[in-house]
């Protein structure tokens, strides 16, 4: 139990070092209460009312601590839309990610889109960029990215779109938590869903309209159904908003600024999961995998890697080739300069 203990409290700093170095926002809602403020967006009513974020009570969220954040669309003169933002109007380059809780709604005929918005503009009618996902079969299931215009924020362009064959996994079959994020450097923007990076970034905004440099974060919530007026709610869990994961030069070309050890996906996982790291530079690298008294069982990784983007993949096996049992793991990555441990989940 010592070791236990101890490993844990050595993981949680390692994992808060490393990220809050360069943190420039973090929304948890762990108290039963937003820690920031937030702002309705676009759709408001004659009094300037509109959807606001909420803290609601989820007692198994994705971070444990039983509280996450909502939106709702449930009021009559919404148009079925849930926005709300928060932050700086200033941030220009970042990595944004969260939790969203992407509903499957079966036998409905209707659609509906949960996800983030980004670098919104608040002045007028509030408009932005969005990463939103549909997952409801009935309406071609999809995620996007697109843009309200500042000239005309109520008709979306997407930009790129998703479909199954693109998105890792595909698309589920039932309702949960996926995390969804954007690192957006410029008029460049790459997009990762359950930590996995989409086919085809960085992708640009070529519209002729004017591109948003800089401007809030937030949520949206959009949902018609096709017999009757409906409602929905977004869901959403420890958002988090850094200095950007990459940087690009002159030619377009992606240039690594730091070490990361990235979330595993899927998680959790059976029977083999797939890990993703950054490096900044050509580094010596070691990657373990650790049971809970922090032995190690199995190591992936011990070599050199060049700078850049990489991963490994764990069958869920020990060095013996046996299969370990169900539980929580650990995965740490070690170089010269540079270490970090993240937690993961086998079920078998």
């Amino acid at each position: 139990m010592k070791y236990l203990l101890l490993l844990t409290l050595f993981c949680a700093f390692l994992s808060y070092s490393a990220f809050a170095q360069d943190t420039l926002y973090s929304e948890t809602f762990k108290d039963g209460a937003p820690e920031n403020a937030w702002y309705p967006g676009f759709f408001i009513d004659s009094t300037g009312v509109g959807n606001n974020m909420e803290a609601f009570a989820w007692p198994d969220n994705p971070s444990g601590d039983g509280w996450v954040g909502m939106v709702s669309t449930n009021r009559a003169d919404s148009a079925n839309v849930a926005e709300s933002y928060s932050g700086s109007g200033d941030y220009t380059d970042f990595y944004l990610e969260a939790n969203i809780f992407i509903p499957i709604r079966t036998g409905w005929m209707g659609v509906d889109f949960y996800g983030l918005e980004f670098r919104v503009d608040s002045t007028g009618l509030t408009s932005g960029y969005q990463f939103i996902a549909n997952f409801n079969h009935f309406s071609a299931p999809s995620l996007r990215f697109r843009k309200r215009p500042s000239d005309a924020p109520a008709k979306p362009v997407i930009l790129k779109e998703w479909f199954a064959e693109e998105i890792p996994g595909g698309i589920p079959a039932d309702s949960g938590w996926h995390k969804l994020a954007v690192n957006a450097v410029g008029n460049q923007f790459w997009f990762y869903y359950d930590g996995q990076e989409l086919p085809g970034c960085p992708y640009t905004d070529t519209t002729s309209t004017p591109t948003f440099d800089q401007g809030f974060i937030g949520v949206y919530s959009w949902t018609m159904g096709f017999v009757g007026y409906d409602t929905t709610a977004l869901y959403i869990d420890d958002i988090y908003l850094t200095a950007p994961l990459v940087k690009v030069n002159d030619s377009g070309e992606e240039l690594v600024q730091d070490f990361a050890l990235l979330p595993n996906y899927p998680n959790p996982f059976n029977p083999s999961t797939t890990i993703p790291f950054r490096l900044a530079t050509a580094s010596q690298v070691k990657i373990e995998i650790l049971n809970t008294l922090g032995q190690n069982i199995r190591e992936l990784a011990n070599r050199t890697y060049p700078a850049g983007s990489h991963q490994v993949m764990w069958d869920g096996k020990d060095r013996t080739g046996k299969d370990v049992p169900a539980g929580i793991y650990y995965y740490r990555l070690k170089t010269e300069h540079f270490q970090q441990v993240r937690k993961m989940l086998l079920v078998r």
